[in-house]
């Protein structure tokens, strides 16, 4: 089974969250998969990714993608019970319905987050002329999203649909967060389906240096859901672990800096300190003449010399 998805960066495998999604799974499950990254012999217009070829078949969007798995028996819900499958259907269509449409926001539409981050990544991934075209195409995409599923009335301004969506993530948030409480998954001892959703939704959104980071600064307040992406990169995707997180590295990197300024203000001090030791007049070395014997001078108390 070959996936072809979006590549990986900020320490995660892939930085698309549908993408994300379906190598979470595949993890989780133990679908043997050859990955191939979007490159430059990319020649698709249509930018359907993830997109899973499996002999002559081509399985688009992360459901469909899930659902095969299964079919073939890698299946990472087997553990649950009927009322739990339940459950992860519920979650994963309120996942859809409430955080999607923000994240979607914070990534593809906010104008900021957009140009320094969003569109610069994927137009460098992506080859010419595809570059100038995708990266577009997909914020259109984006945009046309949260207005199907948002514009309605009576919420008639992009700023009335964008206050909702992000007081709607919000809400959903705080409640995967007091769902997952502190167990590692959020059905027992081991990831499923929902678990897949969750960490693919969430992590580039916890993982990114945005400039906008409104919903990011929300996410880093629930510290067990932020754990809870942490331990899936480090016992799942150990080859893109990173050792801090990026509140954590900022925080590195300022102590760091601190520690440089401090060092530098003590090294100019003791540069100053040396300046006036050695201009200092008492502190001058001194010619010091070395004595030595006149040719007049005899002891006064000398032996006389004994003759025989």
């Amino acid at each position: 089974m070959e996936l072809r998805c979006w590549g990986g960066d900020w320490g995660l495998p892939s930085v698309h969250p549908e993408c994300l999604v379906v190598l979470a799974y595949a993890k989780f499950s133990g679908a043997p998969l050859t990955l191939n990254p979007v490159d430059y012999t990319w020649a698709s217009s249509q930018g359907v990714v993830p997109l899973l070829t499996y002999e002559d078949d081509d399985i688009t969007q992360p459901s469909n993608i899930l659902s095969f798995f299964r079919r073939q028996k890698y299946n990472a819900d087997y553990v649950l019970s009927a009322r739990e499958g339940s459950d992860t259907l519920a979650y994963v269509a309120l996942l859809e319905e409430k955080l999607l449409p923000a994240i979607l926001h914070t990534f593809w539409v906010d104008s900021d987050n957009y140009s320094s981050v969003t569109r610069p990544w994927y137009a460098s991934r992506t080859p010419f002329p595809l570059s100038f075209y995708l990266p577009g195409k997909m914020y259109r995409e984006a945009l046309n999203r949260i207005l199907v599923t948002k514009g309605q009335p009576p919420l008639y301004s992009m700023n009335e649909v964008e206050a909702q969506i992000y007081k709607d993530a919000k809400e959903c948030l705080n409640l995967l967060s007091n769902r997952l409480g502190r167990s590692q998954f959020f059905f027992g001892d081991l990831p499923t389906t929902l678990d897949a959703f969750v960490f693919g939704y969430l992590a580039p959104l916890y993982k990114a240096r945005l400039l906008k980071v409104q919903l990011q600064e929300h996410l880093k307040q629930l510290p067990n859901l932020c754990d809870f992406c942490d331990h899936i990169v480090c016992v799942y995707f150990t080859e893109h672990a990173e050792g801090t997180s990026p509140a954590g590295q900022e925080a590195i990197d300022a102590n760091l800096q601190k520690l440089t300024q401090l060092v530098n203000k003590e090294s100019n001090l003791i540069e100053k300190m040396d300046d006036n030791l050695r201009r200092s007049p008492q502190n001058r070395p001194k010619n010091m003449t070395t004595l030595q014997p006149s040719a007049s001078a005899e002891p006064r108390h000398s032996s006389p010399l004994l003759t025989p």
